[in-house]
């Protein structure tokens, strides 16, 4: 039974990922379901979702400063020039980098989105920047920069957890920009007023549909590629 998750899981990563091994962590004899980058990006975003969910509930709907918008833009520009730079064999760049870079630029997709997704959900959602604080957002970033340790360390129980929170991540990272885009629909949007209402069902259908479509036929169309240039 577990062999058949592992064996699942790692077909989900196929969907999304080149799953080359030298480029991915292991847990035990388990390779992780995805590459080192992509793992940083998706168990970012998770885990900087949850973050930003626990330290603003007024619903703020304004993205945070300038200052923070340009330091966010560089993690992700970073996890960019990283990837050009592998593909390329510019420069030979190592896991951990690739880990740290990814959940950097998974971490800053989140910010831009979360405000976003106030504003779109809630019709009672408030006029106010995220990280109006500057403390506020280091406390954010020390947060990730506990949760980019355990992603780089090679403490066996923390590598087990990981192994099985990057699918998952994958499917949230999916259904968290389909459940966004479903919310710019007028049916759906500015509805809720509270997180758990009615008003989340049908969005999240809909949402967890699109990913799972989209899931498969990128699935497919890596097996077409893997197959036609194998």
């Amino acid at each position: 039974m577990q062999n058949l998750l592992i064996k699942y899981i790692f077909l989900l990563g196929t969907a999304v990922c080149h799953q080359i091994p030298a480029r991915s962590f292991f847990s035990g004899s388990n390779q992780i379901c995805v590459c080192s980058r992509c793992e940083g990006i998706y168990i970012g975003f998770l885990i900087s979702t949850i973050i930003l969910f626990i330290m603003f509930r007024k619903k703020q709907s304004e993205l945070p400063p300038l200052y923070i918008i340009i330091i966010i833009s560089t993690f992700i520009l970073s996890t960019i020039i990283d990837g050009i730079i592998s593909h390329f064999y510019l420069l030979e760049t190592n896991n951990y980098a690739r880990f740290i870079t990814g959940y950097l630029a998974g971490g800053a997709s989140s910010i831009l989105i979360y405000p976003i997704f106030n504003y779109q959900y809630y019709y009672n959602s408030i006029d106010e920047k995220i990280f109006n604080k500057p403390s506020n957002f280091l406390i954010f970033f020390l947060i990730s920069c506990i949760f980019i340790y355990f992603g780089i360390s090679k403490i066996f129980l923390v590598n087990l957890i990981y192994f099985y929170l990057s699918p998952i991540a994958i499917i949230f990272t999916f259904f968290a920009i389909n459940f966004l885009i479903v919310l710019l629909i007028p049916l759906f949007s500015r509805k809720a007023d509270k997180f758990f209402s009615k008003f989340l069902i049908f969005p999240s259908i809909i949402a967890l549909i699109f990913s799972i479509i989209e899931l498969f036929i990128s699935y497919k169309f890596h097996i077409f590629i893997a197959t036609r240039y194998s």
